[in-house]
């Protein structure tokens, strides 16, 4: 797949293109592919990005000199062939119970978040109240400074502008 630009549909509507790219290898799981310009191909923009399956750019690497991009095998299955058959069968069951585990761990994020900014609300408020005290003290101790008694007058005023309004037609250009 050499050539001097590769562009390949990862999902329908999305597309990704890496310049110059030499080889495009697709992870064992299917969830990523890389596209590389090996040294042997080009001698200029060596390096490989990585893609997820939306075609997305995940991962960009210039290295001078790349030569080759394997993934690495996935490693053989632990489980016996019983035990596979076992987890395909009940995969609905855990499926729910992962769905629970993730739902309970998402709430008490939820729940830090929310006693967290109440207790920085409550602080605020706390503050506050303090600081309207305060004001209060203030002005009593202005009050009492005070020896004459002014009383404030206030007048209202209504101004009034006119305004002159000009209509220009829009010149053709």
């Amino acid at each position: 797949s050499s050539g001097i630009n590769a562009e390949w549909p990862l999902r329908p509507g999305n597309e990704a293109s890496h310049f110059m790219v030499t080889n495009i290898a697709w992870d064992p799981t299917g969830r990523y592919v890389c596209s590389s310009n090996t040294y042997g191909g080009h001698s200029v923009e060596n390096g490989y990005n990585m893609w997820n399956f939306q075609g997305s750019k995940v991962f960009e690497a210039s290295l001078e000199g790349f030569i080759q991009f394997q993934w690495r095998p996935r490693p053989p299955t632990l489980l016996r062939e019983k035990d596979i058959k076992d987890v395909k069968k009940n995969m609905k069951s855990y499926t729910r119970d992962f769905e629970i585990k993730d739902k309970l761990s998402q709430s008490k994020a939820s729940k830090e978040l929310i006693e967290k900014r109440r207790a920085v609300y409550d602080e605020f408020m706390t503050y506050r109240r303090k600081k309207e005290k305060d004001l209060e003290v203030l002005k009593l101790q202005y009050s009492e400074l005070r020896t004459e008694v002014v009383e404030e007058e206030y007048v209202e005023e209504t101004v009034e502008f006119f305004m002159k309004e000009e209509v220009e037609p829009a010149s053709k250009e």
